[in-house]
């Protein structure tokens, strides 16, 4: 059972559960100027042959930059002419956004590039779709590849599809020949769209926390929705916050006693395999094997939960055997399938090491609720501001869900202080204080926050000097 949760606020999140385990999370800013999957006509602004890169400007206060891999194709790119490119890679810190020339476009159901032919999805049974939708038409200057939800698809729905996609690309290209750039000629849909047009067949139940976005849902896509009501935000109530929560760990346990730990740096994510407490076979051997194979789908489950990208770097514990070897490559190859993002796995080498590629899409989930921390020269990370304020106000609804009470001690770090005091009417709106007395500390202890309910006269008395009076 697919479960989708959808919570409008700053950023719009969203977050999938399957059989009740939530497997993939993404924030989603609204107001983004690019996203992965635009194109745009772009004009080369300069060339570095020792970056590899070619350097366009496609109307962003940065230029693009494209990676060229084959040296004798780079001059082919020339100073002050026109490109096309479709954006792979948004901008982030002090790098400009990626893109390729290599264009495609996509469908629920197909996607298009430049070439020639037909080809499918790994996850598509070739000769069971031929036998249910027939042989498909080529489109001339095309090359169509059907996705796995095409199989189940209605025959006219999935030819509509690809005339609108053949007509769209088509559309394109000639603006491309004809325009002048820079500027944007196609906007990919958001990722609620991509996750909506990947998994349509899949999904069975869908949460949202605005009727606005219920109504969107049914009208363009048909899809019924829950639309949920309590002053707590969605994502608490359904247990998705402290999930989130979790992800800050660097530390994941497995069931069978052993650990993942996660290291994400500026170049490449790490993954390191632990045996731990691990008490199963006594064979070094098999020990290795088992303890690698039920480390493959949290792997896996936790690159697409944290929405890790780039290339990630997996040292699994140390085997011998080159048939168990090959049984670890397939197992981690065959649950990458099911990840829409995932580009390549490559074999292990002589230090049991495995590298494998995903595709970016949006931000991982820490660059939506951690910031730097200002007092250890900015290496460590702790809770947003903002986020802090969505945490407080989730447990202070569950409080007065509980008792009705008025006086409430709220405890937060002293990190945050100094924004806290700049705007305390914010603040108390922020965390929905209205209607109760809130008596503000703050403390050098590590605790991000917690609340406590006043319920006793001397309770009150003792904590009345952090009694907040606007």
């Amino acid at each position: 059972m697919i479960e989708l949760f959808i919570e409008e606020d700053q950023y719009r999140r969203i977050a999938i559960k399957e059989s009740g385990v939530l497997s993939e999370c993404y924030f989603e800013d609204k107001n983004q100027e690019v996203r992965s999957g635009d194109i745009f006509l772009g004009i080369i602004r300069k060339k570095v042959k020792a970056l590899h890169s070619v350097f366009i400007d496609i109307g962003l206060k940065k230029n693009a930059f494209l990676y060229v891999t084959d040296n004798n194709n780079f001059q082919d790119y020339k100073e002050g002419q026109s490109i096309l490119v479709e954006v792979i890679k948004e901008e982030e810190g002090s790098k400009g956004t990626k893109v390729t020339d290599k264009i495609s476009l996509g469908g629920r159901f197909v996607v298009f590039f430049q070439g020639k032919g037909i080809g499918y999805s790994k996850r598509l049974d070739r000769e069971k779709f031929l036998e249910k939708q027939g042989n498909q038409n080529t489109k001339e200057g095309f090359r169509i590849l059907f996705r796995s939800a095409a199989m189940d698809a209605d025959r006219e729905e999935l030819e509509k599809e690809i005339d609108e996609i053949h007509t769209a690309f088509t559309d394109i290209l000639k603006k491309a020949e004809t325009g002048m750039g820079p500027k944007r000629l196609y906007g990919e849909s958001s990722i609620l769209d991509r996750i909506l047009r990947d998994r349509f067949s899949e999904i069975n139940m869908i949460y949202v926390d605005t009727r606005e976005t219920a109504d969107r849902l049914k009208s363009e896509y048909g899809l019924p929705s829950l639309v949920h009501g309590t002053g707590r935000s969605l994502f608490d109530f359904y247990g998705i916050e402290q999930e989130l929560l979790k992800l800050r760990h660097r530390k994941v346990h497995l069931k069978d006693g052993g650990n993942l730990v996660i290291e994400v740096t500026e170049a490449m994510v790490v993954i390191d395999i632990n045996s731990a407490k691990y008490t199963g076979m006594k064979n070094k051997e098999d020990m290795a094997l088992a303890m690698n194979l039920s480390a493959v789908e949290e792997i896996a489950r936790q690159i697409r939960l944290r929405n890790l990208s780039g290339i990630i770097l997996v040292d699994f514990i140390d085997m011998s055997s080159e048939i168990n070897r090959k049984k670890l490559q397939e197992a981690m190859q065959e649950k990458l399938q099911e990840d829409p993002l995932f580009s390549r796995c490559y074999p292990l080498t002589e230090l049991n090491l495995m590298q494998m590629t995903r595709k970016k899409k949006g931000y991982p989930v820490y660059h939506f609720i951690e910031e730097e921390c200002g007092s250890c020269d900015h290496k460590g990370k702790r809770l947003s501001y903002e986020y802090l304020r969505k945490l407080i106000k989730n447990e202070l609804m569950k409080k007065v869900d509980n008792i009705e009470i008025l006086d409430y001690l709220v405890v937060i770090g002293s990190p945050y202080e100094e924004r806290v005091r700049k705007d305390i009417s914010g603040f108390l709106n922020e965390i929905g204080a209205e209607g109760k007395r809130i008596y503000l500390e703050f403390t050098e202890s590590g605790d991000d926050f917690r609340i406590e309910p006043l319920v006793f006269r001397n309770q009150i008395q003792e904590k009345e000097k952090y009694l907040i009076t606007e």
